[in-house]
């Protein structure tokens, strides 16, 4: 046998490696009947004027049952929509308000297609007949799949119908299950034996201004970040402005999350769920973590939030710190010898997070209570890994509700000011 024949069983499975890493061989199998799927028990449904719209979304193993291939693997995630029409008008899905970025059905069959044309050719006929055709005849019911980019934990959806005369918006947060998160760790319910409950505003003021000033260490001896954010009201109202506006969930540590860390800070590249390490406030680590991404994992705003033992009017207190990471650097303070360098005007990263959540339309109210002592850019404080920083000493404090809020309705109260708001006004 010639060197080239011996050669043709290693070029092969070189060949059969390539065709891999180009989505060419991948298994396919046999769909599950839509009507045994369960991911419709976690839909939301929101109705007006006739109309009654339900979303949901399935899980990574749900699609791949439904869809018989992982759809997820190639970034692609379907929506299940549901519009029960029963009004005189017909009315079209606009499918670029849930993704400017939408795949059509043969587009999200094509990157999951194998090696035989046979299966390609089931395959782009069972995403066509699970589509959703983006029309609601008149006193009718109709349902399929939108496909869009992936989102894990949490999923915002936006659903605009167009009709002959009028268009209405229905918006959900729905949640997408496989992400393992700090909040799914919490039982919120046993954190406190007992909740302040204040009604006064006045009261409530000097209670926020009692809160702990900064983060600690975990033995509670060393001061960490301050902590510059309040949110108040239902855990669900926060949650859905922060998912709308693209926050996400941050992972814990596992191996898994630990990889994809890696990799994104290897490569510079965006992972929307990277853990956050832990800080402490009231004995324990944060009881939820998010994140907004910018670039890549080393540039983005992160925030950690703890139940605070109040309620005001019978809604929950979060107490919280929110920083901007701006870079990489080296430290002796870390486990793993780096750390996120911060931008150290987190008055600047506060404010933002103030105007970011304004824009959510969930914030009827905003104030600024003092939290922890003033410090200038000639005299800064530092952190836990060393980060300095430089701050006024006011914690902004939100107030969520259900009900929109324009821009231009939001209250300001006459609490206290931030310096630069101060200098202003003066």
């Amino acid at each position: 046998m010639s060197t080239r024949d011996q050669d043709l069983p290693r070029r092969f499975v070189g060949a059969l490696v390539q065709a891999a890493s180009f989505g060419l061989v991948r298994p396919y199998r046999t769909p599950l009947p839509l009507e045994r799927a369960t991911f419709i028990e976690r839909a939301r449904t929101e109705s007006q004027s006739g109309l009654a719209v339900t979303v949901a979304v399935p899980s990574r193993e749900e699609t791949q049952a439904i869809f018989g291939t992982s759809l997820y693997a190639s970034r692609i995630q379907p929506v299940w929509v549901e519009v029960n029409n029963q009004t005189d008008s017909v009315y079209v899905l606009m499918r670029a308000g849930m993704d400017p970025d939408y795949y059509s059905a043969r587009e999200a069959a094509y990157a999951r297609h194998t090696m035989s044309p046979r299966q390609n050719e089931a395959m782009d006929h069972h995403f066509e007949a699970l589509a959703f055709s983006g029309l609601t005849l008149p006193r009718a019911r109709h349902g399929g799949f939108v496909f869009t980019k992936i989102s894990e934990g949490h999923k915002s959806v936006y659903i605009d119908l167009l009709g002959d005369r009028d268009m209405h918006s229905f918006s959900f947060v729905v949640p997408v299950p496989g992400l393992v998160t700090d909040v799914e760790q919490v039982d919120f319910e046993k954190l406190y034996e007992k909740v302040d409950e204040i009604d006064d505003e006045t009261v409530l003021r000097e209670a926020l201004r009692r809160l702990p000033a900064c983060t600690t260490s975990k033995n509670g001896q060393r001061e960490g970040d301050p902590l510059n954010v309040i949110m108040i009201g239902a855990p669900g109202n926060i949650f859905s402005a922060l998912i709308r506006r693209e926050w996400h969930q941050t992972e814990v540590t596992y191996a898994r999350s630990a990889w994809k860390t890696v990799k994104s800070f290897l490569f510079g590249s965006q992972y929307l769920y990277s853990p956050i390490s832990p800080l402490y406030v009231f004995g324990r680590a944060q009881d939820i973590g998010m994140q907004k991404a910018r670039g890549s994992v080393h540039t983005r705003n992160h925030m950690r939030l703890w139940r605070a033992p109040v309620n005001f009017r019978g809604r929950p207190v979060h107490v919280g710190q929110i920083s901007r990471d701006i870079g990489v650097r080296w430290t002796t303070r870390s486990p793993t010898l780096t750390t996120h360098a911060i931008d150290p005007d987190v008055d600047d990263t506060r404010d933002g997070l103030v105007g970011d959540l304004a824009y959510s339309q969930a914030v009827p109210r905003i104030g600024y209570v003092g939290g922890v002592q003033a410090c200038g850019r000639e005299r800064p404080r530092e952190n836990l890994t060393g980060d300095r920083y430089f701050t006024d000493g006011k914690r902004a404090v939100l107030f969520f509700e259900e009900r929109p809020t324009s821009l231009v309705d939001v209250q300001i109260l006459d609490w206290e000011f931030p310096d630069a708001a101060a200098r202003v006004l003066r």
